[in-house]
């Protein structure tokens, strides 16, 4: 890996990697950096600097699989961070949830992953003939791994666990992603009684996989932007709020 000196020329060391989709999810982080300098690596944006006297690189990924995936491999090439940190908004997947809640990736799930039963022409579209699959990985060349889902990091959760969200509740969870904005409540439910979703997005487990094949320490965190079951409209501004959230958190580590 390149590493930060490589980039920037100053002292090497250990940097977390901030990573959102939009700048509605950034703007809280890339202010609070200090000594701030924009890097563009091809169509992917990162802007380096200090929070809090830690190194810090905040990454606008943009939206979707493909995008989260290229923009986790490039920061982690380009900067070796000791940590990775997936934030922004989410669609509630678990009615208990609401408006402003804070979910810690205890785990990440990709929900789109599923084989299907045979069904003859007209039997119709049944999600109960589908069946969850996993991720492979073939770690550092070796044998090939399944993985359901993938674990967050835990000292990095047990840190975020004690920042206060002064708007909601901060909660252990599974982070559910794919290229999909569901509004239906009756797949909503059957994606998270497949999944076990709490929150769906479409960037944290395809970086969290991609961090994981890098072997790089990885915690996503996501803040309830809507919930069709008790505020089906979308606030942008939970992507201002959780951005603070996370300020805090990397002031915290």
């Amino acid at each position: 890996m390149a590493g930060l000196a490589a980039i920037t020329g100053e002292c090497s060391e250990e940097a977390v990697l901030v990573q959102g989709a939009l700048d509605l999810e950034l703007q809280p982080l890339v202010a609070a950096l200090e000594g701030r300098r924009e890097k563009q690596i091809a169509s992917w944006t990162y802007w380096e600097g200090r929070i809090g006297g830690k190194q810090v690189v905040v990454s606008r990924t943009e939206m979707g699989p493909i995008n989260a995936v290229a923009a986790t491999v490039l920061g982690i090439e380009h900067y070796s961070p000791s940590l990775v940190i997936n934030q922004g908004t989410a669609g509630a997947h678990n009615p208990g949830l609401h408006l402003w809640d804070i979910v810690l990736g205890e785990r990440t799930v990709d929900y789109s992953a599923y084989s299907s039963t045979h069904a003859d022409a007209g039997a119709s579209v049944n999600p109960s003939r589908w069946k969850a699959d996993p991720h492979r990985l073939r770690l550092d060349g070796n044998a090939v791994t399944s993985f359901a889902n993938f674990s967050g990091d835990a000292r990095a959760m047990e840190v975020a666990a004690k920042v206060k969200n002064p708007r909601g509740k901060v909660v252990r969870g599974t982070i559910g992603s794919a290229a999909q904005w569901n509004r239906e409540i009756d797949m909503i439910a059957s994606d998270r009684a497949r999944y076990g979703t709490d929150s769906e997005d479409m960037e944290s487990a395809f970086a969290h996989g991609a961090a994981v094949g890098l072997r790089t320490r990885f915690l996503a965190i996501r803040m309830i932007s809507d919930s069709e079951y008790n505020h089906p409209t979308f606030e942008r501004i939970a992507g201002k709020y959780c951005a603070e959230f996370v300020v805090q958190v990397v002031r915290s580590l």
